[in-house]
């Protein structure tokens, strides 16, 4: 087989992977330029032929077969399962043999330095058995490539410590194809930064690596290190910032396909406004029914102070008699967003209701005569759905209630007609 032989068959692989939809538990970029990180790693580098004293385990006296190496490395996400990376390694080499197989004194032992070059990619096990999500933190993955290995190796009496062969000079490495693969697993914090651990086992083509020839067809070493990578891309947040009345926070601008959705919403509130010169108070609670999607029902206004309550085709409310409870999870200013894109956004099982009030549009879920499962509900909110600000509202005959006013300020015109409560007193 011809030496560049494996390198070719690497580069189509990594070709027909590449056009796998990018995506890692990061957000990815577009563009071929975006996705870039950098990884640095070090780490003992152990030898495998025909010096060495045992088989699997390394010697460390007369001589230490632990050497260490490093590696550096420049990275592509092509993927959620596939990175490709290119990778410089440079470390040293040792081994050592007492006694040769039938008892007879060896007594030589050989130390070098390595320089590796590879393209090698990464799969993603984890990524790939259970699926992609964004939230996991804690990866498995294996590693396989090709490149080649360049090496200076001398060899020397154990006793007299002269030197009795070599492999290799300062002007002229001796070199050969190389196939490193192996198996990682790593952290991922922030999507900026990665800390993990990697084996590798890295077989030479050749059988003087150790500058002796034996009965073994070709010679390895293998690198277990520590490694670091740096993510280049831009950490993305895709959740949505609650609002509150203090301080107004909106979410990122809506979905291109829901734009004409947002612009219908937008005229039929200038149209509205046109109609009516002079407030007004709002109409008697009514059902009105969306020819587009039966069975749809508007919330009621809760205030004698215009607010009206815009068509929102994506909710449908049955007011609740005497007290009830809602629980709250988004408020915006502006007329933006639909039921259906909170809904989405926030991944709620529940129908999202939208309301107008207090010059606020409000979104709430559910509908409870019992205090608890509203706080149930809230509850979970907060700790599955990471909705901090998720909170209860109280209704009145379907009408949202709003809080007492002081003792110091009258009934007039402008508190007619709202339902007040009390606040909660709470016990020492």
């Amino acid at each position: 087989m011809h030496k560049s032989t494996p390198l070719l068959i690497l580069l189509v692989l990594l070709l027909l992977t590449s056009k796998v939809d990018s995506q890692t538990n990061g957000t990815l970029g577009k563009r071929f330029f975006s996705n870039w990180s950098v990884s640095a790693s070090g780490g003992p580098n152990i030898f495998y032929g025909d010096l060495k004293r045992y088989k699997f385990w390394p010697a460390t006296t007369p001589v230490n077969e632990i050497r260490y190496a490093g590696t550096f490395s420049l990275n592509r996400q092509l993927s959620h399962v596939f990175m490709l990376r290119a990778q410089v390694l440079y470390g040293e080499i040792a081994g050592e043999k007492l006694h040769y197989k039938d008892g007879s004194p060896c007594n030589q032992y050989f130390e070098g330095n390595i320089l590796e070059y590879n393209l090698n990619t990464t799969i993603d096990f984890t990524n790939l058995f259970f699926g992609y999500r964004p939230g996991r933190f804690f990866f498995v993955y294996g590693t396989i490539g090709a490149g080649l290995s360049n090496w200076i190796t001398v060899k020397r009496d154990l006793i007299t410590h002269e030197q009795i062969g070599g492999s290799g000079s300062p002007s002229n490495w001796t070199t050969e194809i190389v196939v490193p693969a192996g198996i990682g697993a790593y952290f991922s914090i922030k999507d900026k930064v990665n800390l993990g651990l990697e084996w590798t086992y890295r077989a030479v083509n050749s059988n003087k690596l150790d500058a002796t020839e034996g009965r073994l067809p070709y010679e390895a070493y293998s690198l277990f290190a520590f490694n670091i990578t740096y993510n280049f891309n831009k950490h993305v947040s895709d959740k949505l910032t609650n609002a509150s009345p203090q301080k107004q926070i909106g979410p990122p601008p809506p979905q291109p396909l829901l734009a004409s959705e947002i612009a219908a919403e937008k005229q039929k509130e200038k149209a509205a406004k046109e109609q009516s010169a002079y407030p007004k108070l709002p109409p008697p609670p009514l059902a009105l029914k969306d020819t587009s999607r039966p069975m749809q029902t508007i919330l009621i206004p809760d205030t004698a102070i215009k607010e009206e309550l815009l068509p929102d085709t994506n909710i449908s409310v049955v007011p609740v008699k005497g007290i009830s409870y809602r629980v709250q999870v988004f408020a915006f200013r502006e007329n933006t967003y639909s039921a259906e894109q909170v809904k989405d956004k926030f991944k709620l099982s529940h129908t999202v209701m939208k309301e107008y009030s207090g010059g606020w549009f409000r979104y709430t879920i559910g509908s409870f005569t019992n205090l608890t499962e509203a706080k149930k509900l809230m509850t979970e909110l907060r700790t599955k759905k990471e909705i901090p600000d998720a909170f209860i509202a109280k209704y009145v005959n379907g009408k949202r209630a709003t809080p007492a006013p002081p003792k110091t300020i009258k009934h007039s015109r402008y508190t007619k007609g709202k339902v007040y409560y009390s606040k909660p007193k709470h016990k020492k």
